[in-house]
């Protein structure tokens, strides 16, 4: 089904089964299940409640900021505590109340999905006992191109020579520390090739030397704890996995795809001799990756029919939700609402300008939106808070669209907020 944007585009959008067909650039299997191998199929009709409370360890250059968004707009819609950072780069070294607004008196977060680096007795201090705990992975490589291109670590592009990153790779020189990944560094430095499995909180002896046995125990425990890990690859597939497991409607999910890097750098050179030298050094998040990709994709070949169904649904609805998002953005239509008709994964809901401007905020905007509607003053002058559902009634998001819809993401990047400056005085929330 085409999408228009001009004045002949049809409000409603109906279920066409003959259009409902999936297929991924990787897949070499047609989506044929047997019986006997459905043992990890859920079924998407759920008797029981949706699940509020969720840990999503955001990582960074990995559609991460994407699916943050996610939890945030759901989050927000149902008035749910947030875990809400103080500071620089949307998160923290941990989860405490030195880089985050405290909970409730004697309370936990609903959601926590800033970046954080895991550690799961601490986000147990903080998040309810049925949390569910969510990842997300990305080929290494992929992700460490997209890192360089988004932050430009100084001691990589500042480097002589006409290929700064084959220089910065062949260097063999151990790391003489180590530290917790933070966006504030990453701008200074790179502090080493393994982000992922820094920010899932390997054992720190492991960045020094190889060790294949723990290596292997700290992914097995990774899986265990883990609820599910998105694959970036798979995103659209993940995505509905998750929904199942949080047994959410499928609107809820729908995305924008936030901070994608256009700008290339000549010098900065990403060839196979390049690659093949990084994957020696990057051998946790090969670790990691390898072993959560091919989970899921056993996964993947366990799913009914039915889930390969909602896979495309998801997609052609979220590819709507897309243009007629980016169309009302430039202005190109002028109708100011987009209905859906109900389906086995989601009830009819109605799409307006308004949500188009929530899905493509970064997290760091929403987090200061938060803050805004909880009484937060720049001079520090705290008023009485108030529930987000009670503030939604007066405070109108008309006031800063601008900064919705034209935010540049590395204008945000190290900026130090009003919640940095006035930490300190800050209550805890109520509700």
């Amino acid at each position: 089904m085409a999408f228009s944007t001009d004045s002949s585009f049809k409000l409603l959008w109906k279920t066409d089964r003959k259009l409902l067909t999936y297929g991924h650039r990787d897949s070499t299997y047609e989506p044929q299940i047997s019986p006997q191998n459905l043992s990890n199929h859920s079924r998407y009709i759920r008797q029981d409640r949706p699940a509020n409370h969720i840990a999503f360890l955001k990582i960074h250059k990995a559609a991460s900021t994407t699916v943050a968004n996610i939890f945030l707009r759901y989050g927000y819609e149902k008035n749910l505590v947030m875990a809400v950072p103080k500071g620089l780069g949307g998160g923290g070294p941990s989860l405490s109340p030195r880089y985050f607004y405290p909970p409730p008196e004697n309370g936990t977060y609903d959601i926590s999905c800033a970046h954080v680096p895991y550690n799961r007795e601490d986000f147990s201090k903080v998040l309810p006992k049925d949390t569910i705990y969510i990842g997300i992975v990305r080929e290494p490589f992929s992700l460490f191109r997209s890192f360089i291109h988004f932050f430009r670590p100084k001691n990589v592009v500042d480097l002589p020579g006409e290929n700064p990153v084959l220089k910065y790779l062949s260097n063999n020189e151990k790391p003489v520390k180590f530290e917790r990944y933070t966006v504030a560094r990453a701008i200074d430095r790179m502090y080493d090739l393994n982000m992922m499995a820094n920010e899932f909180g390997f054992p720190k002896e492991l960045f020094f030397k190889r060790d294949e046995t723990v290596i292997q125990s700290y992914l097995r425990k990774l899986d265990k704890e883990m609820d599910i890990v998105l694959v970036v690859e798979y995103l659209d597939e993940s995505l509905v996995m998750m929904r199942r497991i949080l047994n959410w409607d499928l609107r809820h999910v729908l995305y924008g795809s936030i901070h994608i890097n256009k700008r290339q750098y000549p010098r900065l050179k990403f060839g196979s001799t390049e690659k093949n030298l990084f994957k020696v050094k990057s051998y946790l998040d090969y670790a990691l990756y390898d072993y959560f990709l091919l989970k899921f994709q056993d996964n993947l070949k366990r799913q009914h029919s039915d889930f390969y169904e909602e896979v495309a649904y998801f997609r052609k609805t979220r590819m709507i939700f897309d243009n007629f998002c980016k169309s009302a953005k430039s202005g190109r239509i002028t109708r100011s609402t987009l209905s859906f008709e109900g389906s086995e994964w989601n009830r009819p809901f109605v799409l307006t300008v308004e949500h188009c401007k929530w899905l493509y905020i970064s997290g760091v905007t929403f987090y200061n939106r938060i803050i805004t509607e909880q009484g937060l003053r720049d001079n520090c002058n705290v008023t009485s808070y108030i529930s987000l559902h009670q503030s939604r009634l007066f405070v109108r998001m008309e006031a800063r669209v601008e900064s919705y819809w034209g935010e540049n993401p590395r204008g945000r990047v190290g900026v130090r907020t009003p919640a940095a400056k006035c930490a300190a005085t800050v209550p805890p929330i109520t509700r």
